[in-house]
């Protein structure tokens, strides 16, 4: 039987020496780890244990454990695929904002000089300017971040069911 240590064990539930239950690479206390490195690790073991899938050399008895991990990496997702989302949509706004900024200073500068200029030229100008290329940029990256959070609490929501029905071979 386990005495609590931190070997990965289920605490007594199952006899260590028939089935060996051990997440090498998994802490019993995450107290003094970042949400990051907490995702990163449970991301690693997911996979480690998938390659194992893969070879052959799994242990179905640990599949709903693995399921487990799956499910809280999930629940630890949740943080980033928010911020990640709120950041894309500002980046939206942001570049708006800017759009219209750079066209009302170039409408001012026309105005000075008595120069008319149409609606689709101001909105060229903001379009080409050196401020809007760079808020897209940030808006495309931000994106991108968004979707592969998304991405990868996808690849756990597949991950959990999966291991979770090895579990129950």
């Amino acid at each position: 039987m386990s005495d609590g240590s931190n070997d990965g064990s289920l605490g007594g539930w199952n006899d260590e020496k028939a089935v060996d239950l051990s997440l090498n690479g998994v802490p019993l206390d995450w107290s003094g780890w970042t949400r990051a490195s907490k995702v990163q690790r449970l991301l690693d073991v997911v996979q480690a244990q998938l390659q194992k899938v893969r070879a052959g050399t799994f242990n179905a008895a640990k599949g709903e454990r693995v399921a487990a991990l799956a499910l809280e990496g999930q629940m630890e997702l949740t943080e980033f695929y928010a911020d990640a989302e709120a950041k894309a949509k500002n980046a939206k706004h942001i570049v708006e904002y800017t759009e219209g900024e750079v066209a009302a200073k170039h409408a001012r500068e026309a105005a000075s000089k008595e120069i008319r200029v149409s609606e689709a030229s101001l909105k060229r100008v903001a379009s080409i300017s050196d401020e809007v290329k760079h808020a897209r940029k940030e808006m495309v990256d931000l994106e991108r971040d968004h979707k592969k959070w998304r991405y990868v609490y996808e690849i756990l929501k597949e991950a959990h069911i999966f291991f979770r029905n090895i579990g129950k071979l």
